[in-house]
């Protein structure tokens, strides 16, 4: 991957981690940390991961990608790029992956 596209991923992450605590309302939403951002090659597209201590993440999920409209919007703003990508927010299970093998683990006997 080229430097610039690192770059372009780090100021999103940023940005949208700072957006989501700052101008977004619902107090679910602030509930949410961003873990991780990718961008495509030719800067059209952004998957936006996150985590959150919440049950429902996949009601916290839908509701960052509708307001993924106003979140780009606001990023339109701050961040001056020739092409801001869409957004598209998925919840980061990895947390989750490996708590489970980690339980896994340690139930196995010990010889």
């Amino acid at each position: 991957m080229s430097n610039r596209l690192f770059k372009v991923q780090d100021l999103l992450h940023k940005e949208v981690a700072m957006l989501l605590h700052t101008s977004i309302q619902n107090p679910e939403i602030k509930s949410v940390t961003i873990s991780g951002v990718r961008v495509s090659k030719d800067l059209k597209y952004s998957e936006i991961y996150f985590t959150t201590l919440q049950k429902n993440h996949k009601k916290l999920e839908l509701e960052l990608n509708k307001a993924s409209g106003f979140i780009r919007n606001q990023l339109s703003k701050s961040i001056h790029l020739k092409r801001l990508p869409s957004l598209k927010f998925i919840y980061d299970s990895t947390a989750e992956n490996s708590q489970k093998i980690e339980n896994l683990i340690k139930s196995l006997p010990k010889t």
